[in-house]
């Protein structure tokens, strides 16, 4: 026979269950499926039927029926005593409803026995046994059963001594009175008790109330709206073990306070009525007189109107007097005789020898039935805010923290890259902000925020924020894998083919600066690498390496954009204007418009500015005519496929791209010395970007590199830093404040290129005069070099939108290579050189 289908159990980890016949529903079901990361957690397979029967239990119309039964259960003797005031008919109806309790509880807690794990024999599986067995105690006739209470004689012979005379009957009911008067302090003293094991009873209150939060948490609706607020499973257990303790300390209380009762020990009544009976009778028996005398009768007045305010303002009734055998009913008016309506805790009677007294108590009763009421729910309040508010304690304190790392180290393992949600800082300063609250102040050094689960949670952001930073987005996948595993540290995971934009760009006379700096080099570097890092992050980019005086940048496409996409756009086979043309070209355009902002903030930097000050940097390399030295810049743009993964070995590892694309922007970067121009675009980046963007690009050669034989064009973009102020007062980068407020490209352009201010005041070429460089680039690619020479000699000197006059180097670059060929083509010149540098 074929291994059933496994089936899982409702608990923190929901599977899907298969259909199956209802033979194979009733097997019980082996899981073989193992996590998928270490933060899913697979509960061992049970069998479904115990796993229906703990649904059902756990349901909301049962928890609903079950508390409504607990509630009654808790406060229906209460109640009895309340609404048959009169007459004891319908205690039989009361007795029914009880019985009913007892067998649903019983029933619930065997169930619960067989069907939930770690319940039988456990905490709650003694006190609800203990709850349930306390109902019999509300069954009269069982409680009277127990407490040896038997039933009174008949009326007819009771009022048959009610006279005058009769002394021999009355002397009987003396005695029987005595024994039922020690019978009626065994009942109140079952009754104090049975009271207090009632209250064992509210377990079932926090019982339900715990099974309502954990339904509610399992809402689908509740679950998309607060997934945040879902308990964790050590939030569960110390939850769970802070309401035992609750309970355990509050019942402990309640019984121990009994302990130190007087009555708990002294089993004979010394009340009014007692010693006031006493009294009575030893007046009787001082008369000298074979009748009483006055003082017995002014005595025995004296004790009826007393005990009858003995309780203070609830009336006690006697109905009942002998004295030394002889009834004095028919003296005060009495009823005499016992009241069948009566239950044992309504009334009370006290002897001694052949006298008797028995009073109504039943006003005291149901003031006591009203005290017992709101006992019960003065108890309920403290177990609930109790455990609630130790919970609460325990949560702020050291659960929320504990959970939010948590929360922190999940979301990495999905998504390293994913900046830490302010929400999470959002709560913890609530949460410092209510302990303040609760603990009258609490702030300044002793505030929350030096606790230690708050500097652990201070610091574990850090060191997530430190390695997302130390690993960059091409080590998304290596935190991912590692934070998922339940294994051991392996960094050396497969790499993954992907298609980005790679850019290049590297300081200038980094060399000299270093000699010249020294140890301050390295701040020199750092706010450069500020701005770099600051604009292309703004410009949807992430860097990747910082290489001493060069720094790799990386856009990548969107998910959903494939290699072959970026293929059919440079080809023009992907229309302009379509979906995927439109996200390939976006990325191109932020990553051209960065390396454009990113020269404009170097300009404007006062941070960079103050270098052009230094003595031995402008002794070491002066800016041109005598000008003070100036941070410079190369740039390279190239698209292309890259493998992106680990590089190294579980000594040291860098994640990072290997690719001949990711060298051919490296390659394009130090050919801008070669072009005079701080920025070379390759042919096929080029062929992404927009046409909006495109035009303000211009083709400056075509050329084979080294280890190729496929010629690429190479482009430029005209940039004119000359046309901004050095040091402007708008960008003031302090050291420890982040320049992000003072640039404009965190605002929204339709056209970036055509409204960004640092764009603008930095163009370089007036469409005019592209449009005459390429003509004469025309002229140079079809081997027409005469014509190329002469319309190049115009374009010598560029002016820029701002009226600059520029001498332009691609240009020159260009006439050089016209030059040493006497300006004619070689005879085997197919529209590109070789060039020769690498």
């Amino acid at each position: 026979m074929p291994e059933p289908s496994p089936v899982k159990a409702p608990k923190n980890v929901v599977h899907p269950v298969t259909d199956n016949t209802d033979e194979e529903l009733g097997e019980e079901r082996r899981s073989s499926r193992t996590p998928n990361s270490v933060f899913e957690i697979v509960d061992e397979a049970r069998p479904l039927w115990k796993v229906k029967v703990e649904a059902a239990l756990d349901g909301a119309c049962i928890s609903l029926f079950t508390t409504t039964v607990t509630i009654w259960a808790l406060f229906g003797d209460d109640v009895r005593l309340l609404t048959n005031y009169d007459k004891t008919d319908g205690d039989s109806l009361f007795s029914s409803l009880t019985i009913f309790c007892l067998i649903t509880f019983s029933l619930e807690l065997f169930l619960a026995s067989i069907a939930k794990e770690d319940y039988f024999l456990g905490f709650y599986f003694w006190l609800e046994t203990v709850a349930t067995l306390s109902l019999i105690m509300d069954i009269p006739e069982a409680f009277e059963a127990i407490m040896g209470i038997e039933e009174t004689s008949s009326s007819e012979d009771l009022n048959g001594s009610t006279g005058g005379g009769g002394d021999d009957g009355s002397a009987s009911q003396a005695t029987e009175s005595a024994e039922l008067a020690r019978a009626g302090r065994t009942s109140r003293a079952g009754t104090r008790a049975g009271r207090i094991v009632r209250l064992v009873r509210l377990v079932r209150i926090l019982k339900l109330y715990k099974q309502y939060m954990n339904a509610n948490s399992a809402n689908p609706e509740v679950e998309e709206e607060e997934e945040e607020e879902k308990e964790s499973r050590v939030g569960h257990k110390l939850s769970d073990l802070t309401t035992r303790r609750v309970i355990i300390g509050v019942l402990l209380m309640l019984f121990g306070l009994q302990l130190f009762d007087v009555q708990t020990y002294n089993t004979e009544e010394t009340s009014l009525m007692v010693n006031g009976l006493e009294l009575v009778v030893l007046t009787y028996e001082n008369c000298n007189t074979e009748e009483p005398c006055a003082a017995f009768f002014n005595i025995m007045t004296s004790y009826i109107d007393q005990t009858t305010q003995s309780d203070g303002n609830v009336e006690i009734e006697p109905f009942w007097i002998v004295i030394n055998g002889t009834s004095y009913n028919h003296l005060y008016g009495f009823q005499g005789g016992d009241h069948p309506e009566l239950r044992s805790s309504e009334f009370e009677e006290t002897s001694t020898g052949t006298s008797f007294a028995k009073f109504d108590k039943r006003k005291a009763s149901m003031l006591q039935a009203w005290m017992n009421m709101c006992k019960t729910i003065f108890v309920c309040i403290v177990l609930g805010a109790g455990a609630m508010s130790f919970s609460r304690d325990a949560n702020m304190l050291v659960l929320h923290p504990l959970e939010r790392i948590f929360n922190t180290v999940k979301e990495m393992a999905e998504n390293p890259l994913a900046k830490v949600s302010s929400k999470e800082d959002d709560e913890q300063k609530e949460e410092e902000e209510l302990l303040e609250t609760m603990y009258c102040g609490w702030k300044s050094k002793k505030s929350a925020v030096g606790l230690e689960t708050n500097i652990l949670e201070t610091t574990f952001l850090k060191m997530c924020r430190l390695m997302a930073l130390g690993f960059g987005d091409a080590g998304a996948e290596i935190i991912a894998e590692n934070m998922q595993s339940a294994g051991g540290l392996d960094p050396m995971v497969p790499g993954t083919k992907m298609v980005a934009i790679f850019g290049f760009c590297d300081i200038r006379q980094f060399t000299d600066a270093t000699e010249v700096l020294q140890e301050g080099v390295m701040e020199f570097v750092n706010s450069i690498g500020r701005v770099v890092h600051m604009e292309t992050a703004l410009h949807g980019g992430s860097a990747n390496k910082n290489i001493g005086d060069a720094f790799l940048l990386v856009w990548k496409f969107p998910k959903n954009i494939m290699l072959s996409d970026v293929e059919n756009v440079k080809n023009g086979e992907e229309k302009e204007g379509t979906a995927i043309h439109t996200a390939v070209s976006t990325v191109a355009d932020k990553a051209l418009a960065s390396f454009v902002v990113i020269t404009a903030m170097l300009k404007k930097s006062r941070r960079l500015c103050q270098y052009s000050l230094h003595a031995g940097l402008n002794k070491r390399m002066p800016g041109p005519n005598g000008t003070n030295y100036m941070v410079k810049m190369g740039y390279g743009l190239h698209v292309g496929w890259a493998i992106e993964g680990a590089i190294g070995s579980t000594y040291k590892v860098d994640a990072s791209y290997l690719s001949p694309n990711v060298n051919m922007a490296s390659r394009l970067e130090a050919a801008t010395k070669q072009f005079g121009t701080p920025l070379l675009l390759s042919e096929d980046f080029v062929a992404v970007l927009s046409r909006k963007s495109r035009k303000w690009v211009r083709q400056i050669d075509r050329v084979t590199v080294k280890g190729s034989d496929h010629p690429m064009g190479l482009f430029t973009y005209d940039v004119d830093i000359n046309a901004l102020k050095t040091g402007d007062e708008i960008f003031t980068d302090d050291k420890y404040e982040t320049p992000m407020k003072f640039t404009s490209s965190n605002r929204e352009f339709e056209n970036e290129f055509e409204e960004h201010p640092d764009i603008l005041a930095t163009r370089g070429a007036t469409i005019e005069y592209i449009s005459q460089f390429e003509e004469a680039f025309h002229f140079y690619r079809k081997g027409d070099w005469p014509s190329a020479r002469d319309v190049l000699n115009k374009c010598e000197i560029r002016v820029t939108p701002a009226g600059e006059r520029v001498q332009d180097g691609p240009t020159a670059s260009l006439l050089s290579v016209l030059a040493e060929h006497n300006y004619r083509a070689p005879a085997s010149w197919t529209g590109f050189r070789a060039l020769t540098e690498k």
